[in-house]
């Protein structure tokens, strides 16, 4: 058994613009800068054209793609003492780096805009920052405490996931106006204890790959149990089988899922939400990501071989597998936002290879390359962006 590299899991929480504030690290590396990000101008309508927009770039788009990486930062005992946000354009040599509360998390790219909250122990806030332009504006503010959220493809809602301060119980979905001129109602009720997966220590967003619909990730140790909303009103299908785990992706009724394992190698399986049919699309993989390609919706996983790590990919009806070939010393698969902590957008028909499967926030010696599917052509990141 291959032992995952990265936290699993790394706690949720969020950070208020101009209430928190940001302080800039103090070890910043060559070609980075203190980032306190100034307020954004102009009306709403312009900040959610800002966040609009969840599919892949184009490679002309590139050089405007932000990106996110979020590091854990201790204390002399060890203990979590903060959050090191950096963030990026894919294309470009700057670093922005702040450092945030414990409690806090990022979501996205949505559109130019990174979604970042965080809890100073008396409420919650939510942010967004517009990396391409160097700005920020609040978007929400809640007693409770808001430990995910997300932005819809459309731009114009957030969804949060919400627990009690005191008992931090579940408080269910709810979804804000971007705009702010509204109030955040409840769309989704908390979801229920169930004894098969144990206590739920973390819920995680994901935005299907053709349609507006919302995978809600809740996982125990182990296992996960996954709702599907769509917008309107409430009501979800769910997945919760206990042999499953963390959300790979979605792609209409396919939600295409690990198994319920606890380190790498671990199955891949798609499953049809509506049917309880169940396909496995890898039997021993390591990190993995669904993307588009010209030929359908796409597995493509890391796998370990006899000579070396390779990259693996299939349909999600299990046919036209492809070997993309091996992966460089110290680049791995830019997998989910959920085991990395990071994101960026990659045009459709290409993975990211990152250090440690993550944008870095320094000039790392390794730089990220993109490896084209079907026929496994691999460029450098900022090759592709000029």
């Amino acid at each position: 058994m291959v032992e995952s590299r990265r936290l699993r899991w790394i706690g949720p929480g969020v950070v208020a613009l101009g209430a928190v504030g940001f302080i800039a690290s103090t070890t910043l590396a060559a070609g980075t800068r203190p980032w306190t990000p100034r307020a954004c101008a102009g009306p709403p309508s312009a900040r959610i054209e800002a966040a609009r927009g969840a599919g892949p770039p184009s490679l002309a788009d590139l050089p405007a793609t932000p990106w996110y990486r979020l590091d854990p930062l201790l204390d002399h005992a060890g203990a979590l003492a903060g959050r090191r946000l950096a963030v990026g354009l894919d294309g470009g040599q700057v670093t922005r780096i702040s450092e945030l509360p414990a409690e806090s998390f990022a979501a996205g790219p949505f559109g130019r805009t990174i979604l970042v909250g965080s809890d100073d122990g008396r409420s919650s806030d939510l942010s967004v920052f517009d990396v391409a332009t160097g700005c920020a504006w609040a978007v929400g503010r809640d007693p409770a405490v808001i430990r995910r959220a997300t932005i819809d493809p459309t731009g114009t809602s957030i969804y949060e996931m919400r627990v009690d301060r005191v008992s931090r119980a579940d408080l269910g979905i709810w979804v804000r106006p971007m705009d702010g001129l509204g109030e955040a109602r409840r769309v989704l009720a908390p979801i229920a204890p169930d004894k098969r997966f144990g206590r739920t220590y973390s819920t995680e967003f994901t935005w299907d790959l053709v349609a507006d619909r919302l995978a809600i990730q809740s996982c125990g140790e182990a296992a996960c149990r996954v709702r599907i909303v769509a917008p309107g009103p409430a009501s979800a299908l769910t997945l919760d089988a206990p042999d499953l785990g963390l959300l790979i992706g979605l792609d209409g009724d396919s939600v295409v899922t690990y198994g319920a394992c606890r380190g790498f190698p671990c199955p891949i399986v798609s499953t049809d939400v509506q049917r309880g049919g169940r396909r496995v699309l890898a039997e021993a993989a390591g990190p993995a990501v669904v993307v588009r390609a010209d030929d359908g919706i796409r597995l493509v996983h890391e796998q370990e071989t006899a000579t070396g790590r390779v990259l693996r990919s299939i349909l999600l009806d299990g046919s036209v597998p492809l070997d993309l070939g091996p992966l460089p010393d110290g680049l791995e698969l830019h997998a989910t936002s959920s085991r990395t902590d990071a994101a960026t957008r990659i045009p459709a028909g290409w993975v990211l290879l990152a250090p440690d499967g993550r944008m870095p926030a320094d000039r790392s010696a390794h730089r990220p390359q993109i490896r084209h599917i079907p026929d496994g052509i691999t460029v450098t990141l900022d090759e592709a962006a000029r």
